[in-house]
């Protein structure tokens, strides 16, 4: 693959050289240095994936958080596919060091038939097995929206189906988070129930201040189970809006990660732009995530979690 040069929109190393002093850990989700494709804010972006790993490295960011959402189309799910993602992520020093599974959103892994479970536990067992060869440590599914977890019965079918793979996880060295929407105490209880170390939370900012939750409660009572984030804006009740110009207090959550010595990454999964370039939004929000890390020196956090 012949990788983009580094002068589009006039960015290098040498014009935002604060961008590259610290080792900041923020990271953006694949496919928001593309086009949108149709009216989805989020896709796997099957024809430009390749580029955006390049515009990474311009920018300043040093992961992007890897989308599953279609099984044929996405080159994770094949040898020649895992071998190019390795290569250009080597050359652009970009790491993928997690995997949002947007895919059992559609394919659930509860309410469907004993025939439909068994397959899509299988394509979770192969992304575990091809997320080790990638050096991906963790692996995200999210209940929210169409596959938001409603019931205690739904909960405990989700808990009887993952507990099947626990011993793969394990075995690859994997972390398996959950987004939900749940209250704060009972996502603790459904975290806390599975009762292994490889079980933990995803957090995300924007959807928490959507929900109207209370971020000092949420991270009291599970922040020491979060091993990812996402860094979002919403309205209450309200969409994705652009950072800074939702419901999510930043200062106080960046303030509440350093109490709770977080040192996991920061993905940014902001709103898409459309009066703009997708590059020109991310760079905007890597200010302004970097920021935060720089006023609560996050950065100085040397522990892992899960990462």
């Amino acid at each position: 693959m012949k990788l983009l040069k580094r002068n589009w929109q006039e960015l290098n190393k040498d014009t935002i050289p604060s961008l590259f002093s610290i080792n900041n850990k923020i990271g953006i989700m694949n496919g928001r240095f593309s086009e949108p494709i149709g009216e989805k804010i989020q896709e796997f972006p099957k024809n430009t994936w390749k580029s955006e790993f390049e515009k990474a490295s311009v920018c300043g960011f040093e992961s992007i958080e890897w989308v599953f959402d279609t099984y044929d189309k996405n080159p994770i799910m094949n040898n020649d596919g895992i071998n190019e993602i390795k290569h250009i992520s080597e050359q652009t020093s970009i790491t993928i060091n997690s995997l949002l599974a947007d895919f059992f959103m559609e394919k659930k892994l509860f309410n469907v038939s004993e025939f439909d479970l068994q397959k899509n536990l299988e394509v979770l067992r192969n992304l575990i097995k091809n997320s080790n060869r990638l050096g991906i440590k963790i692996l995200e599914i999210p209940f929210v929206d169409s596959s938001s977890l409603k019931t205690k019965e739904e909960q405990s079918q989700v808990i009887s189906n993952l507990e099947k793979i626990l011993p793969l996880l394990e075995e690859y060295d994997i972390f398996l988070t959950l987004e939900t929407d749940l209250p704060p105490i009972s996502f603790k209880e459904l975290i806390l129930s599975f009762n292994h170390p490889n079980i933990k939370a995803n957090y995300d900012v924007g959807n928490s201040a959507s929900l109207g939750y209370d971020m000092k409660e949420e991270l009291n009572l599970y922040g020491d189970l979060i091993c990812n984030v996402h860094v979002k804006d919403r309205k209450y009740h309200g969409q994705t809006v652009p950072l800074g110009s939702g419901n999510a207090d930043f200062e106080l959550f960046f303030n509440l990660l350093q109490k709770t010595n977080y040192s996991g990454e920061l993905i940014i999964q902001g709103a898409r732009e459309y009066d703009v370039k997708p590059e020109e939004t991310c760079m905007k929000y890597l200010q302004f995530v970097k920021k935060f890390v720089d006023k609560y020196q996050l950065y100085n956090n040397n522990e892992s979690n899960g990462t």
